[in-house]
């Protein structure tokens, strides 16, 4: 009899460290399951952030470049601007030269006289 309640006892031993054991492989699995979802959560959160600052880097540049880019419209409207105008200062130029040739030819016509400079193609008398 007390050989049998030895084995009794050792099976009962056995049982209770192999439900000890269980539980034990059961803790370290939750543990490790948790930690793999907090690190998941972890990386899922860092990839949000760095998508937000993707868009608002996205959206800097965006802004940089529109305002890049009206800039040089406003430059190139400049130079236009004072192309033109340069144009209009050479045709006032060239309207009063005109005018100036045109008073003295009809000077001269009234007068019956040739101009001093005749560049050559005037008769020498």
């Amino acid at each position: 009899m007390a050989q049998a309640l030895k084995v009794i006892q050792k099976e009962v031993i056995q049982s209770r460290v192999k439900t000890w054991e269980t539980k034990q492989k059961a803790k370290v699995d939750n543990k490790a399951d948790k930690m793999i979802a907090i690190n998941e959560e972890k990386k899922n959160a860092s990839e949000i952030d760095l998508e937000a600052l993707g868009k608002k880097i996205e959206t800097k540049v965006e802004k940089l470049r529109h305002k890049e880019v009206e800039k040089m419209k406003n430059k190139e409207a400049h130079s236009i601007k004072v192309t033109e105008d340069t144009k209009v200062k050479i045709e006032a130029k060239r309207t009063h030269g005109l005018q100036k040739v045109e008073k003295k030819a009809e000077k001269f016509r009234g007068s019956n006289s040739l101009p001093t400079k005749c560049f050559g193609v005037c008769v020498d008398e």
